[in-house]
């Protein structure tokens, strides 16, 4: 197969080791594709196009990325709100900036093509950057990565061809500019840019001195479009939410601040280069047979032969093996590609790791660990075969760290598709003015409250067309209260969040509750707030619970629908379903209606996931006179779950103190046997 293969013409085989990284890229991110939607800004940046079209987009990022609005207009009206479209030219922009990286490192390292390609595979499933799946977002970052490379294919063209040097400049100056300007991720790189014309330059070029004069003359373009834009982003800088606390901090504490910065990016170093990939082995090790181990060592090895495949085949078309000290040229270069390119974070005040919030500048950083980790594999394996072997497997485990990713996001996706499939269950319509108001939620790491306001008034607004929008969803524990009034009955509301304002009273709330295990609860004002008490969030409970008003759900209104082109159909066979209509039959106090519900559900096999499930029920009998179910039911209660035992407390106490209650002393032995009284 491999001499057939090595048949083929030069474009042939560049094309079939093009196909090979959109390989890598597909099984590292095109399992999920089609299986999930948005996150995070992605909602609110579709819900921007549905309401104000693409011109909304300038403002959108006003007082963000002013510059960036202009991109998201070139691609919004194209892929529009379709989910896979997204999805599917996120995989392609980030296979794009991976053949634009392997056409880069061909131009400048001729006789190091699988070195070359090397690099570019590793770049395409590097493992560090998790935020992949944020496809609206992302595919523009990966566009503009794509065209900021191209602007050093450009410079190289430029050098190499005098004929032709001026137009190949002014392209390469504006990719430049449309690379670092809009969104500040690739800025750093242009430290690197001197390197890069340096290696471009030819060999026979004269001393030293000679050549370093001509890598002046040759970056002084580029030279000033970095020092424009920089002066833009230094005295415009409150045209950006991202401010550079680097020199307010230099200014009062410079020794401190300095200490600081190269601590920071000693860590960023560790983190992308060896704690990425001590993340991978500690994770592989830990997991155990019924989580799928056998299938995660399926995965690794799937990728391992993929690419051993077109590895092997690159491997035969090396021209030269570099002496060592060309391999130790090359790590360094990389270390200082790793170090430049964490500069705008930085300065910023970012930290860069693993972490959640931090993991998305590891994009830029990869680059940089992609040529350090191939040129460290060269200098140590001479074997050839090891050296595939080795690299076939980094790169399996990386394609089983992004799919092990992707099934979180894919996880998180399934939770916020059922939390707004039971809220129209429970709510079926919304008084407009409303606030969703809870501390937080399982999903929250996916999904703000701001972006999942989006769904929301999709869901119960789909005709909107301006401001102000009807509902809103707030996390309490987040920094969206820092535009909220103090959480006390009776304070106006006004938050406007980029293209989107709101406008209503702290009275017109519904406190929600979704807990890890079990389904969404809406919470009544009259809840215990002891049942939250060993909760970390309770001392928000303590102000939310008051201010819940149920009458903000319209109970007899036409039930509104998810949105298909967003969400599949949730099937209502299941125990959520008949909670939420038990609990909404509960709040219109039609008592025989919760029992017929619990009774439809026990007959199709469905019983309460946790305790506090059983309440409705309780609360039911009690008032029906039934007092056997309700005893029935209470004895389902697991004291050890505080919200069960206080909800349990609550209705036998109201029940003691009705007219209709029956035998005291067996209820007040019942509530001392509950621990009602403690």
């Amino acid at each position: 197969m491999f001499n057939r293969v090595g048949k083929l013409g030069d474009h042939k085989k560049n094309a079939l080791l093009g196909l090979g990284l959109l390989a890598l890229c597909w099984l590292s991110y095109g399992f999920t594709i089609g299986k999930m939607g948005y996150f995070l800004d992605d909602w609110y940046i579709v819900w921007t196009y549905r309401v104000f079209g693409t011109a909304g987009f300038a403002e959108f990022f006003s007082g963000d990325r002013p510059l960036l609005g202009f991109i998201y207009r070139i691609f919004i009206p194209i892929y529009k709100d379709s989910v896979i479209g997204w999805q599917l030219f996120a995989l392609f922009t980030k296979w794009i900036s991976a053949i634009t990286l392997w056409a880069l490192l061909k131009m400048l390292l001729p006789k190091q093509k699988w070195l070359s390609y090397a690099v570019a595979s590793l770049f395409v499933v590097y493992p560090g950057f998790r935020f992949h799946y944020f496809s609206i977002m992302y595919s523009q970052v990966y566009v503009l990565l794509s065209i900021y490379i191209l602007s050093y294919i450009l410079m190289v063209l430029a050098i190499r061809n005098p004929n032709k040097r001026m137009p190949l400049i002014l392209a390469a100056m504006f990719c430049q500019f449309v690379g670092i300007a809009p969104q500040e991720y690739f800025f750093g790189f242009e430290l690197v840019r001197p390197v890069v014309i340096f290696l471009a330059m030819p060999e026979e070029s004269k001393d030293m001195k000679g050549k370093l004069l001509q890598v002046f003359k040759a970056g002084l373009p580029y030279l000033v479009v970095l020092a424009g834009f920089t002066l833009f982003r230094i005295f415009g800088s409150d045209l950006y939410s991202y401010q550079i606390g680097f020199i307010d901090q230099f200014k009062i504490r410079p020794l401190k601040t300095l200490i600081t910065f190269f601590g920071n990016t000693l860590k960023g170093f560790l983190n992308s280069c060896v704690a990425v990939w001590a993340e991978l082995l500690v994770s592989l090790k830990n997991t155990t047979v019924s989580e799928g181990l056998v299938l995660r060592i399926g995965l690794i090895a799937l990728g391992a032969v993929v690419s051993l495949f077109f590895f092997y085949k690159e491997d035969q078309n090396e021209q030269e093996t570099l002496p060592r000290k060309k391999y130790l040229n090359l790590i360094i270069l990389g270390v200082y590609i790793i170090l430049v390119s964490m500069i705008p974070f930085l300065v910023a005040g970012f930290n860069i790791d693993t972490s959640w919030s931090n993991n998305r500048f590891l994009l830029s950083l990869s680059v940089g660990v992609s040529l350090v980790s191939i040129a460290l594999l060269k200098l140590i394996f001479k074997n050839n075969r090891a050296k595939l072997v080795i690299l076939a497997l980094l790169i399996g485990v990386s394609i089983e760290a992004n799919h092990a990713n992707g099934n979180l996001f894919l996880t998180a996706w399934n939770q916020q598709k059922d939390f707004f499939a039971q809220l129209t269950w429970r709510a079926p319509q919304i008084k407009p003015g409303t606030v969703m108001i809870t501390p937080d939620t399982p999903f929250g790491q996916y999904f703000s409250g701001t972006s999942l306001t989006a769904p929301l008034n999709m869901i119960y607004a789909p005709q909107l067309s301006d401001n102000p929008i009807p509902y809103q969803i707030i996390y309490a524990d987040t920094p969206q209260m820092l535009s909220m009034p103090e959480l006390i009955p009776d304070q106006e509301i006004n938050r406007t969040s980029r293209v989107f304002n709101f406008i209503g009273n702290t009275s017109d709330m519904i406190t929600i509750y979704q807990p890890e295990q079990g389904c969404l609860q809406v919470i009544s004002p009259d809840t215990d707030p002891k049942s939250f008490q060993h909760d970390q969030y309770a001392h928000l409970w303590a102000k939310l619970i008051p201010l819940s008003d149920l009458s903000r759900i319209e109970t007899e209104a036409v039930e509104a629908i998810l949105p298909p082109q967003y969400f599949e159909e949730v099937s209502t066979n299941q125990w959520c379903y008949y909670f939420q209509r038990a609990s909404l039959a509960g709040q219109e106090e039609k008592w025989d209606s919760v029992i017929e519900v619990y009774n439809q559900a026990q007959q199709h096999g469905f019983s309460p996931r946790s305790s506090s499930e059983w309440l409705p029920l309780i609360q039911a009998s009690l008032h029906a006179g039934e007092l056997d179910l309700a005893l029935e039911a209470s004895s389902k209660i697991l004291l050890e779950d505080p919200i069960a035992q206080r909800g349990l407390c609550t209705a036998w106490e109201n029940y003691s103190q009705s007219a209709s209650r029956q035998d005291p002393q067996q209820i007040e032995d019942l509530l001392e046997q509950w621990l009602c009284e403690e």
